[in-house]
């Protein structure tokens, strides 16, 4: 459940998420480039595709769903063009709102990102670059990505409305997520990654994460699977790491292993020993907050719900109105 504090950044971050704006990318200055894809009279040439199809595929963390496409490469091609299309209509539409972002708002928002994800500047120009990402493209990210949080703002927001028999349904059809859990019993795996690892040995691990995941998700035992794998302290008895109470956990794990139902395993989370798994064992549950004290709350995330709704079909109708031929 998000606070109030969060509500832009979430919008700014799917926002993000909808294209790979990030690359930047121009096109080569050959007038033989071939041209991929005309969009309302501007052009997405080959080599704009090939550079940001070669940037996803650098992407170890897989920003980008294919939906089991990853081993046809012309199938990639056809998700990141369609993804590419959609960040120059988005961008068509900015221009033509005059929404313009300062220096001072991305450095404000590069900071964020920043204390959000726990690095320093120096970590995430490292991180970047080792995406062959420079940081001043990665402020055009965030410069493009705020620029369309301003258009959604513009557009949709008028339209978003929340009211207290919406608030008051999700209350009491989410009682359990609102139950004040003061203790949680928690199972482990650590694949360890060195600060200093290339990306092969990045991606190596995340590999081997995934496949954990898949055999966790074929009922496989967690504790068998953290005695074989797992790296922590923990692993010589089945990853059981006992009863923490709130406050306990390890900050990076907490928010996660409180957000997770009995029974039910983690995602890959990345921290700066490496990856971890966990799955919640048990918990021992104290009452229920009261809907007063959870209200805003609740608000924000069918807020930002709607908003991801009505972005999703603005967008779609701004599509049907433009010129889009594909030429790949």
């Amino acid at each position: 459940m998000m606070n109030l504090a969060k509500k832009q950044i979430l919008i700014l971050f799917f926002i993000l998420s909808f294209s790979i704006s990030c690359l930047n990318l121009k096109a080569a200055a050959e007038t033989i480039d071939k041209v991929v894809a005309i969009v309302n009279g501007d052009v997405i040439t080959l080599t704009e595709l090939n550079e940001a199809v070669s940037f996803v595929l650098k992407d170890t963390e897989g920003t980008i769903n294919f939906d089991g496409a990853e081993k046809d490469p012309a199938e990639i091609k056809r998700k990141v063009l369609d993804r590419l299309i959609d960040n120059k209509l988005i961008e068509q539409e900015t221009k033509k709102m005059g929404i313009v972002v300062s220096e001072k708002e991305i450095d404000n928002a590069l900071e964020n990102i920043q204390k959000e994800n726990s690095i320093s500047r120096k970590e995430l120009v490292e991180k970047l670059e080792s995406k062959g990402l420079s940081l001043e493209k990665y402020k055009e990210q965030i410069r493009r990505g705020m620029e369309k949080m301003m258009l959604v703002n513009r557009e949709i927001k008028s339209r978003v409305v929340v009211n207290e028999d919406e608030l008051k349904k999700y209350y009491t059809e989410n009682m359990d997520f609102f139950k004040i859990v003061t203790e949680v019993r928690i199972q482990h795996i650590l694949l360890p990654v060195p600060p200093n690892a290339d990306e092969a040995k990045i991606k190596d691990a995340y590999e081997k994460a995934r496949d954990l995941l898949v055999k966790l998700s074929n009922k496989e035992d967690f504790g068998k699977l953290a005695k074989m794998y797992s790296q922590d302290t923990s692993s010589d008895s089945g990853g059981d790491m006992g009863w923490f109470k709130q406050g306990e956990v390890t900050p990076f794990l907490e928010k996660v292993v409180f957000s997770l139902k009995v029974g039910e395993v983690s995602d890959i989370i990345r921290s700066g020993l490496g990856l971890h798994i966990v799955k919640l064992m048990d918990r021992k549950e104290k009452g229920v907050r009261p809907f007063e004290e959870v209200k805003d709350e609740i608000k924000d995330t069918i807020y930002a719900k709607k908003v991801e709704k009505e972005f999703k079909e603005w967008f779609e109708g701004l599509r049907k109105r433009s010129f889009v031929k594909v030429k790949l």
